[in-house]
């Protein structure tokens, strides 16, 4: 059963390794990229049922090393929900590419591209230490870097730039905070720390080091102020790895929060809690006028990305089984929302040869598939009854009222109306009215371009109907996260913190 731990990171690089193999016979690199995707679906959905459904936390260290010196893959509630939610965003992009990309400069390396970014945002999800954590999250970002700038054109390269550097400068503040926690407690593997951190037995560098690699998790996460980089960067790539990254890179920075926070800091510190609340009312906001303000699909869901994270770091500053709960549901539900706008509002691009609002009309008329695609998740991300993200925006309200968070709470409710002002907004330039600008409406029908937008939107019509049992799931999962030692306890085992100090430091 341990091995299974491994196979999610495993199946996508040998088959990335495949795929580069079989460069001659691209139906044939296609149809292996698509059968192991269907495969990881199958291993992480077996994960998820232990993990998050049976509440059991599955480790395995590589080589028999001690855990904390060697390398540790978990498999708890959290890491296997988002386990699956990689694999199923990206078998709904694998299934949009064919002609979702503009070929031929989109289209080399796309499918090993593909698989070694799932293969790195899985490794996020299931690494137990921040070593190794570093090591994918760099292995994510080379790739997107690749993946933003696929095509060549002179805007998306004048774009990526800025993302390359600000996130090369994450990258070495997050080495350097790894080493200074490194050099402070003799370890990196989380549960270890977080069994230090209760001893108390820690200096006051080693919450510089703790500081510094927060700090870079706000910055992959996109939370204000340190969300300028994202915005500007994702519409440029190619509609697919847009798609990829809207909907699972900023939510790997959400993840990792969610992982770290309960494993390092406990309810006493409520300053941190605080801020954090404040932070993410801010961040709402500012996502939201953004998009409001912009003319174009993809910028318009690229600031929502920013305004929704706020949501989502708005149930962790919450710091309650309620709280953490309604934000875990919020996580899932816009995982598959966000990447389904995506794909749709790539339909309308590849129809009308831009993405700029009005430039195309008459999608509904024309292609009521396609706009179905569109109106089910951009309602859902308004919070309309009884979709998804009406149930999530619920849930945090609920928990937010009762804990006090009054304003944090009331922003996050005049947010979800400007949200659906933004959502009309698209819905009016571009499905609504007289077909007009539609260059190319056979791409409109394309099997698996309406494939991967109406599976998603199908998906998040679903999560809101089954909304009692995941919301069980993820209330299972916040306690598993909150009560952390059973957490340490299958990683270090119950009595291995007793011989911590018998190793160097």
């Amino acid at each position: 059963m341990k091995i299974l731990v491994s196979l999610p990171v495993l199946i996508p690089l040998v088959t990335a390794l495949l795929v580069l193999a079989l460069g001659r016979w691209p139906r044939v690199r296609f149809g292996v990229a698509l059968a192991s995707q269907v495969v990881l679906i199958g291993v992480v959905g077996l994960l998820a049922y232990h993990a998050a459904w049976r509440g059991e936390i599955l480790t395995l260290s590589m080589g028999g090393w001690n855990p904390r010196v060697g390398i540790v893959w978990v498999a708890d509630g959290l890491s296997s929900i988002m386990t699956v939610l990689g694999a199923i965003v990206g078998l709904a992009v694998l299934v949009y590419s064919p002609n979702g990309l503009k070929a031929p400069r989109e289209v080399p390396y796309f499918l090993v591209l593909h698989q070694v970014m799932v293969a790195s945002v899985e490794g996020c999800f299931l690494t137990g230490d921040l070593f190794n954590l570093f090591v994918f999250f760099e292995v994510m970002l080379t790739t997107s870097y690749v993946q933003i700038a696929m095509g060549s054109r002179s805007r998306q390269l004048r774009k990526t730039f800025p993302y390359v550097v600000i996130n090369f400068i994450g990258g070495l503040l997050f080495l350097a905070g790894v080493g200074i926690v490194y050099g402070t407690s003799g370890t990196v593997n989380l549960a270890s720390l977080s069994r230090l951190i209760a001893q108390e037995e820690l200096p006051p560098q080693f919450w510089g080091g703790i500081g510094l690699v927060l700090t870079v998790f706000a910055l992959k996460t996109g939370l204000v102020p340190l969300y300028f980089w994202l915005p500007e960067s994702y519409p440029e790539s190619p509609i697919p790895n847009s798609a990829m990254l809207a909907g699972l890179l900023t939510k790997v920075g959400v993840y990792t929060l969610y992982r770290v926070v309960p494993l390092v800091l406990t309810e006493a510190d409520e300053e941190f809690f605080r801020l954090l609340a404040g932070i993410s009312a801010a961040t709402m906001v500012l996502g939201v006028l953004g998009a409001l303000g912009r003319d174009r699909i993809r910028q318009i869901l690229a600031f929502h990305i920013i305004s929704q994270v706020g949501y989502m770091t708005f149930g962790l500053a919450l710091f309650s089984p309620a709280g953490v709960a309604a934000g875990l549901f919020y996580v899932v539900h816009h995982i598959v929302v966000k990447s389904g706008l995506f794909l749709a509002g790539g339909m309308v691009e590849r129809v009308g040869g831009s993405d700029r609002l009005k430039q195309v009309r008459g999608m509904a008329t024309t292609h009521p598939w396609a706009a179905a695609g569109f109106f089910v998740p951009a309602m859902a991300l308004a919070g309309m009854p009884p979709l998804s993200g009406f149930w999530g925006k619920l849930f945090l309200a609920i928990a937010g009222f009762r804990q006090g968070y009054w304003i944090t709470t009331a922003t996050a409710i005049v947010v979800s109306l400007l949200t659906l002002a933004s959502m009309l907004k698209i819905w009016r330039a571009s499905y609504w009215g007289k077909p007009e600008g539609q260059r190319r409406p056979e791409l409109g029908y394309d099997p698996g371009m309406l494939s991967g937008v109406l599976g998603l939107a199908a998906l998040s019509l679903l999560i809101g109907l089954c909304v009692v049992p995941l919301m069980l799931c993820c209330g299972q999962v916040a306690e598993q996260l909150l009560s952390v030692t059973p957490y340490i306890d299958a990683v270090l085992g119950p009595t291995s913190g007793e011989g911590l100090e018998e190793l160097p430091s």
